[in-house]
């Protein structure tokens, strides 16, 4: 105890010293803390809150833009059928096109066999017809007797049956 009464001046004026720093510290120092503080606590709810708004924001975005990838989606399988039926049915078109080409064809052909099968039966008719001629004349010319009239008319035949055999 004697150290506290010989430094008791000494206590009394660092104490003294102490409340003046307080008081001086509290009126002008913790105000302007307190408002730093209170300033920053409430930039941070503003960020905070800004902040969940921009998280709402996104989410609905986030929500529009999957609804419209399934739109999409949807559209790209319904465009895709679409191709797919156009593609058949083009298909069936080229199909049907090339049968009635060939069918056509087809006819041309029969067509162009029959009208050469009449030019050859109406070529040999007249072949056959000229080795008639031939052979009358020859009989008239000659004035033959039936035996030379007989094998004349038997060379004709053989003619006409060689002429069939190379038109045939």
């Amino acid at each position: 105890m004697d150290f506290l009464l010989n430094h008791a001046y000494s206590f009394w004026v660092g104490f003294a010293a102490f409340l003046i720093f307080f008081v001086l510290f509290a009126k002008f120092a913790i105000k302007p803390i307190v408002a730093a503080i209170d300033a920053r606590e409430a930039k941070m709810a503003r960020e905070m809150q800004e902040s969940e708004e921009s998280y709402k924001k996104a989410k609905a975005l986030q929500q529009q833009l999957d609804a419209q990838l399934h739109s999409a989606e949807a559209k790209i399988r319904e465009m895709m059928a679409e191709a797919g039926r156009d593609a058949e049915a083009h298909k069936a078109k080229l199909i049907e096109g090339g049968r009635a080409e060939i069918d056509a064809m087809r006819g041309r052909a029969v067509r162009e066999i029959e009208q050469a099968r009449s030019t050859a039966l109406v070529d040999l008719r007249r072949e056959v017809a000229d080795i008639a001629t031939q052979v009358a004349e020859k009989i008239v010319k000659t004035r033959l007797d039936a035996r030379q009239a007989d094998e004349l008319v038997a060379a004709a035949v053989q003619a006409y049956a060689g002429a069939g055999k190379r038109n045939g």
